[in-house]
């Protein structure tokens, strides 16, 4: 069974590798600019301190991450390892990110990751303009998502 839980500084080893290793196989063709020394300070140093990370943990094993700044309304970061993609194990860290930013969440993910606007669009994420990453110089795509009016009914009544 999969566990959602809070990252701890000691997780940082052990989610960075995954981090790294899923965008290279996701984006096999694409060769990144920065190192990864870059990205492990990048991660410890700026995304960590500013936005809440939460791990998906199987069998004591992290096998996924989203990373979201609440500050800004921004799913930064959401990935899962290839071995263990298509178990709703993505869907679950979505769905934290959407318990953290319960009134809109904004992101962005190359236009090339195809499988990836399929999988936010499903999950009520609606286009919103191009761009450029700014690390990496590709084609962005921005994605947006504010709960539905139906279902911000069912949420009240579900609490009252």
């Amino acid at each position: 069974m999969v566990t959602i839980r809070a990252y701890v500084p000691n997780d940082l080893e052990n989610t960075v590798p995954l981090w790294y290793r899923t965008w290279h196989q996701t984006f096999p063709n694409l060769q990144h600019p920065q190192p990864y020394h870059t990205w492990k300070a990048r991660f410890h140093n700026d995304l960590a301190r500013r936005g809440e990370v939460w791990l998906a943990e199987l069998e004591n094993q992290i096998v996924g991450l989203v990373l979201v700044i609440q500050e800004t309304q921004e799913l930064n970061q959401l990935f899962v390892d290839h071995v263990y993609q298509n178990r709703g194990i993505g869907s679950d860290l979505l769905n934290k990110a959407k318990e953290i930013c319960p009134q809109r969440l904004t992101l962005q993910t190359l236009q090339q990751n195809t499988k990836a606007c399929k999988f936010y669009e499903k999950h009520g994420f609606k286009a919103s303009k191009l761009a450029t990453n700014e690390i990496n110089g590709q084609p962005n795509i921005e994605y947006y998502w504010v709960p539905s009016l139906s279902s911000l009914n069912s949420t009240k009544s579900v609490n009252l």
